[in-house]
């Protein structure tokens, strides 16, 4: 049941309160401001309302506030805060994995590199106290070396790609890939990683429009036993904030907050499926090479990780 605060009258459900508060000439944001006040933590300022679910879980009203507020904590309370934003998600979300650096920067939470200084070590904080599943290892500036020579290195280009990359140490053959656009000519070597580029457009339009098919695609690699990297030719800040590019249609009508949501749905979900935002097609290139040349690495770390941390 909802009850109205401004006249008392009951309704079953929030639905019929939202409508009703047209009685009143009040909007939904003007309503739970006034009767139900939350305000950020670090300034005071009262939080944003976006809807309710958000008002009502927000102690801040950017990522930015967060960090200021975490590191004029004690570290036992910083500890406290961060361990409540895991397993409220743990239990809230389902998820059974410690969250990715992906996850991490897509909600109101600190990133992994700072979870690695509060805690010691994030992934064993995760394991033992939080009792979530581990998928990466900790991360060192070792990873992702070249392990083996190639006398001539190709990789295979899937006949759909529309914009394909032009590799630096690799050659190029144009063949039907099962999934992905890219993957290297020694499977075993690599253990069959495959990589779907897209561009920010079609990332956009694949984790909206395009989710049910894209979601079969991972499901067909992971029965094959194979590896998805699903590569963005834009930084996740940028992806983050595509409403304000200018490059992006106005007419796209999915919000970041749902794509991240679908995002971070299927990496919890697919345990053979990473996302990695990186600067450009240079990039691009320069990382894909990285992966493969590396054989079975990126299966071990946190591809977003490794990126921030400029060690892949």
């Amino acid at each position: 049941m909802a009850k109205c605060k401004i006249c008392e009258k009951e309704f079953e459900d929030d639905s019929g309160l939202h409508r009703h508060l047209r009685a009143h000439s009040m909007r939904m944001v003007e309503y739970y401001q006034t009767h139900f006040p939350r305000y950020d933590l670090h300034t005071g300022d009262i939080i944003k309302f976006k809807n309710k679910n958000q008002y009502f879980s927000s102690d801040f009203n950017s990522r930015i506030h967060l960090k200021h507020w975490l590191k004029n904590q004690p570290t036992i309370k910083a500890k406290e805060y961060c361990d409540k934003i895991f397993l409220n998600r743990k239990e809230k979300k389902k998820i059974e994995y410690a969250p990715s650096q992906v996850e991490l920067r897509t909600i109101m939470s600190p990133p992994v590199q700072y979870c690695e200084i509060l805690y010691g070590d994030y992934y064993k904080h995760c394991k033992d106290k939080l009792n979530l599943k581990i998928k990466y290892e900790k991360i060192s500036e070792a990873a992702f070396k070249e392990i083996k020579e190639f006398e001539e290195p190709i990789v295979y280009l899937d006949t759909r790609e529309q914009l394909p990359l032009k590799f630096k140490k690799c050659s190029i053959r144009v063949k039907t890939l099962p999934f992905g656009d890219y993957c290297f000519f020694d499977d075993a070597h690599t253990e069959n990683c495959y990589i779907e580029r897209k561009s920010i457009k079609d990332f956009i339009g694949t984790l909206s429009g395009g989710f049910e098919r894209f979601e079969k695609e991972i499901k067909r690699a992971e029965e094959k036993h194979s590896s998805l990297v699903v590569l963005v030719e834009r930084s996740l800040n940028e992806c983050i904030a595509f409403r304000k590019l200018p490059y992006v249609s106005k007419k796209v009508k999915a919000t970041p907050e749902f794509i991240f949501s679908n995002v971070r749905t299927l990496i919890q979900k697919y345990p053979n499926v990473q996302f990695l935002f990186v600067n450009g097609r240079e990039e691009s290139v320069r990382v894909i090479e990285k992966i493969f040349f590396s054989g079975s690495e990126y299966k071990k770390y946190d591809l977003q990780l490794a990126y921030d941390l400029k060690i892949l």
